[in-house]
């Protein structure tokens, strides 16, 4: 695997585990597509450049659900 692929996967990785971590604090269940909202919020905030990682979490998040109930 590339740097730069690799270096994105962790990227996604940390977006993801980010969301993860604050639904727990919180007391949330977790459930993908809490997840996947979570990663929207802190995608409103992300600076321009970062925005493909938090679709490509999203992606992978709204996937997950999809495997899910099939």
């Amino acid at each position: 695997m590339s740097n730069i692929a690799q270096g994105s996967h962790d990227d996604v990785l940390k977006i993801v585990g980010r969301a993860v971590l604050t639904l727990h604090v919180h007391g949330e269940s977790l459930s993908a597509d809490k997840v996947v909202s979570m990663i929207g919020c802190y995608a409103e905030n992300a600076e321009q450049n970062q925005q493909p990682l938090f679709a490509l979490a999203m992606e992978m998040m709204a996937a997950e659900t999809l495997a899910q109930s099939a």
